[in-house]
């Protein structure tokens, strides 16, 4: 995630004249952020924003804290075209295979079936532009209520991931998770589960053997045997 100044300023003013908010105290006191801090924010004092701080603005209007900072939200929320040399992914409605359960929380275990391609424990029909797409029914609560037990968790193997979110993470134990990607520093992985009943979690990179992008959350009524 990289913190553009001028696309993160656009895009908080067009944020702010859709929202009808008139200036930086007003919008300080909705969001609940100290005026110095978004002031500091505006004017590029602040060079590496805590992803904590953007979260908070990107959550008030319902937007991406990765979007907030680098696309333009005017251009994507009106639909008004594509930005030139970009064009649009073709997605095609798939039929992702069910590679067993995850349990959505640490100590929880996940076992790869090595399925061959297209086939699982079932399947969900599912757009998606990944070809090795794959689905895995979620068992526990500390996702909640972001992912409910029974539903599927969609995860895009060759899709990049980036500060909030949500990543299916195996370890070399064999331990597997859902959880919301903070960032990777000093060798460790720093996670966050949606769930306040529980802590967040710091993880060895060297420990880790899997970690891969949720692309979707399915409801338990889309499964086909």
């Amino acid at each position: 995630m990289i913190f553009d100044l001028d696309v993160f300023n656009r895009n908080i003013k067009y944020l702010m004249d859709k929202d009808g908010i008139g200036s930086v105290t007003e919008l300080s006191k909705k969001v609940k952020l100290q005026q110095s801090t978004l002031h500091r924010l505006l004017t590029g004092e602040v060079k590496d924003p805590r992803y904590t701080t953007l979260k908070f603005l990107a959550d008030y209007f319902n937007v991406s804290a990765t979007d907030l900072i680098e696309s333009n939200l005017e251009m994507i929320q009106r639909g008004t075209g594509i930005p030139e040399g970009e064009s649009y992914l073709k997605l095609s409605l798939q039929k992702v295979p069910v590679l067993g359960n995850t349990q959505l929380g640490h100590g929880g275990y996940w076992s790869d079936m090595q399925y061959p391609v297209g086939n699982g424990d079932g399947f969900l029909r599912w757009p998606s532009c990944d070809h090795d797409v794959y689905a895995l029914k979620c068992v526990g609560d500390s996702m909640m209520p972001r992912i409910k037990e029974g539903e599927f968790v969609i995860v895009e193997p060759n899709q990049n991931f980036h500060p909030g979110d949500e990543v299916l993470v195996v370890t070399k134990s064999g331990e597997v998770m859902v959880k919301t990607f903070l960032f990777k520093r000093d060798g460790f992985y720093h996670l966050l589960p949606v769930n306040e009943d529980h802590a967040p979690i710091r993880l060895a990179v060297q420990d880790v053997t899997k970690m891969q992008y949720v692309a979707g959350i399915a409801k338990s009524s889309l499964w086909h045997p």
